[in-house]
């Protein structure tokens, strides 16, 4: 990182920021579910979910870590509300309604997938090579919720009326996904990031495959680029009540490993 100006170095902690927060917030919401899982193979394979997107923020926090030249506890956990720079579809309360859980995984599973595989091409070469790395357990959660898409959707009267509701309630969140963090364009630039013009067409694509395979008729919304949101610093009311979840252990030891 030391080849790049300062402006583009703030730029490339805010790329990995956004993705760390994302992992770590998404990963604590699903680990609410652990014990409480509709089913036991649903419960160990959403902790499991839930362990992987933690150990993907970890990983990440460390990489700013050397950036920054702090521990990545401290950047997990001792930042103030409006440096969190995740989306808020990810600590959306899900109100321990399965369906909601589902929804929320399957939009960030695919929107995460293709944000490693643009990624993995990155100028920048370790973060390159950590998102090569983490393709291989992202493809694993999108393969595993895409499955519990089709299941829903073809069961019960019940089942198809909630994973239907659900998909559509959380549409418009998850299009707050693409906000671009702050000095994104710097990061183009320098083809930290390559030109992703197209990533929302793609993760479109994709997520509608699955809704033509599941037979539901799901419409998400294109973002508006003037919105400002979590990549912004801008937050909901559930990411504060998560935020204050998450900063519990730090804030009366802040010495304590995760």
């Amino acid at each position: 990182m030391s080849t790049f100006n300062e402006a583009t170095e703030q730029a490339a902690i805010n790329l990995c920021l956004s993705i760390a927060d994302d992992k770590m917030f998404l990963g604590h919401r699903n680990s609410n579910w652990t014990g409480i899982a509709p089913i036991l193979e649903a419960d160990i394979a959403f902790s499991s979910l839930a362990q992987d997107d933690i150990a993907h923020a970890s990983a990440i926090y460390e990489l700013v870590g050397t950036i920054m030249d702090d521990s990545a506890d401290n950047i997990a956990y001792g930042r103030k509300q409006d440096a969190y720079l995740c989306a808020d579809i990810v600590t959306k309360d899900d109100g321990f309604d399965w369906a909601n859980a589902i929804a929320r995984q399957f939009y960030c599973n695919h929107f995460n997938l293709l944000r490693f595989e643009y990624l993995s091409n990155s100028s920048w070469n370790e973060l390159a090579a950590l998102c090569k790395r983490l393709i291989v357990e992202q493809q694993i959660q999108v393969n595993h919720i895409n499955d519990w898409i089709l299941q829903l959707a073809k069961g019960t009267p019940e089942s198809i009326k909630k994973i239907v509701q659900a998909l559509n309630d959380y549409a418009s969140e998850a299009s707050m996904m693409f906000e671009t963090p702050y000095g994104f364009d710097l990061l183009i630039g320098e083809e930290i990031v390559k030109s992703s013009d197209d990533i929302f067409a793609a993760w479109c694509k994709r997520v509608n495959e699955q809704f033509e395979l599941a037979g539901v008729d799901i419409e998400v919304p294109a973002r508006n680029a003037e919105a400002r949101g979590g990549r912004s610093g801008i937050h909901s009311e559930d990411f504060n009540d998560s935020l204050q979840e998450l900063q519990t252990v730090y804030r009366e030891d802040p010495a304590a490993a995760w």
